[in-house]
């Protein structure tokens, strides 16, 4: 694979956030752009089809959505392979990396909340998707056992957000969900996270909340 690899991006996206943790966990060369949403250039318009960040440069081809990007980053390099090779384990992980991005929709729902009973409704239907999730699987520490893999990655970048309005706005999510909050301790805090996240992450968010008017600063925070 000689193609060069381009990343282009915004420092608050999720999806952003995991393929870039790929190309880190894999040790893959890459160039990174960053684009500001809030004022698209041109070219990404041009070439982004869902007005979406990430965008993946290879060559001549642009590729979108996160997961896809993911999953051909893996299959194109060999090295620290993060996906199994059983056909139902592959199905299975591609059908939690869905779920994943139920659960970090269900989270943005609850940072767009403009008022007490949106909030209410979004942190009940966060809270049964953690219940879903606890129920059928057995982290160990990760998703699957010892091995790091491709469904840790969507669900470290999904629990990321969720964790740090947990933690900065005291929600009690992960409460009732004991099990589950040590694998999202346990994946929130991998390196290679650590390393896509920009290093001003608080203020990007504080940044955000106010800018969408969000409920939550209507509550005692330490952000």
């Amino acid at each position: 694979m000689t193609d060069k690899i381009k990343l282009v991006t915004s420092k608050f996206s999720p999806y952003g956030h995991r393929v870039e943790m790929v190309l880190i966990e894999k040790n893959i060369p890459y160039e990174k752009q960053e684009v500001d949403l809030q004022n698209r250039p041109e070219w990404f318009v041009k070439d982004a089809p869902l007005g979406k960040v990430p965008l993946l440069y290879v060559g001549d081809k642009v590729l979108f959505e996160s997961i896809a990007i993911c999953e051909y980053l893996d299959e194109t390099f060999p090295q620290n392979s993060l996906q199994s090779k059983d056909p139902i384990d592959k199905a299975l992980h591609r059908a939690w990396m869905e779920f994943s991005s139920g659960i970090l929709a269900s989270s943005f729902g609850i940072m767009f909340a403009q008022n007490q009973e949106q909030f209410d409704l979004k942190k009940a239907e966060t809270d049964v998707k953690l219940a879903i999730l606890e129920k059928h699987l057995k982290f160990n520490p990760y998703f699957d056992g010892e091995k790091f893999s491709l469904v840790d990655v969507c669900f470290a970048s999904a629990f990321k957000p969720l964790a740090f309005i947990d933690t900065k706005f005291t929600l009690e999510i992960f409460d009732l969900h004991k099990n589950l909050a040590s694998y999202v301790e346990g994946v929130i805090t991998r390196g290679s996270l650590h390393k896509a996240l920009p290093k001003n992450y608080n203020e990007i968010f504080k940044a955000f909340l106010e800018r969408k008017k969000s409920h939550l600063l209507t509550m005692s925070f330490s952000l």
